[in-house]
């Protein structure tokens, strides 16, 4: 077998054990919490060595670390994949309200949980997951900047508004997590509209007939 191929099939079990330990890990932080996550309990759920998972993540928090990261597939990147796809703006918008709307699996909100008290305890993890929130509050901003463009809105603070929207939104989800019955769905929209209609906290300027406005790309977190 070439060298080439060797090295390539080395990688690739490489990055799949790596992918198992993760997925253990996982479970371990959402089945047992922070308090018994350690790399000796995730390495006996991943059916491989301790010096496995310290060969693929230097310490405990190095894993965490990791995780924080790996969870981006439950709330950022679909966040992301929502607001780049087709369709306006307002058609975005509603589309990442009716998502969010949909009651989040026990696992996803548990590790999520685990994530953010692992963050209070741990300055390192705190900034990791401090940035996770910025990227999550980025798509946000950007849509109402595009909605401000695309509605002819005066005035709209796209920053602060977006900001503020996706925190909102965010502890809904996580209230709704307790209270299945909460009305997520209605009251993002609710909320939606009243930021961006004319009888709103924006008004509305005329938009010069024939003109445009080209979808923005999103910018990165700070």
């Amino acid at each position: 077998m070439p060298a080439s191929t060797t090295t390539t099939t080395r990688a690739v079990k490489a990055a799949e054990t790596r992918l198992r330990i993760l997925d253990s890990a996982r479970r371990v932080l959402a089945a047992e919490g922070v308090e018994r996550f350690t790399t000796r309990r995730v390495a006996e759920l991943a059916r491989v060595s301790h010096g496995m998972v310290h060969y693929h993540f230097k310490d405990k928090r190095d894993l965490m670390l990791a995780l924080v990261v790996h969870a981006r597939r439950d709330w950022v990147e679909p966040l992301e994949e929502l607001v780049d796809g087709p369709g306006t703006a307002e058609e975005r918008m509603r589309a990442v309200i009716a998502w969010m709307a949909r009651p989040a699996t026990t696992e996803v909100m548990r590790v999520h949980f685990a994530l953010y008290q692992s963050g209070m305890r741990d300055e390192v993890v705190r900034k990791r997951v401090a940035a996770e929130y910025a990227r999550w509050r980025d798509p946000f901003v950007t849509l109402f900047r595009e909605l401000a463009d695309e509605l002819g809105i005066a005035g709209l603070d796209a920053r602060s508004l977006g900001e503020a929207f996706a925190t909102a939104a965010d502890g809904l989800v996580q209230q709704q997590s307790f209270d299945p019955s909460l009305a997520t769905d209605r009251i993002l929209t609710q909320l939606f509209e009243r930021l961006v209609r004319p009888d709103g906290l924006a008004q509305p300027r005329k938009r010069r007939q024939g003109s445009k406005t080209p979808r923005g790309r999103r910018c990165c977190a700070t």
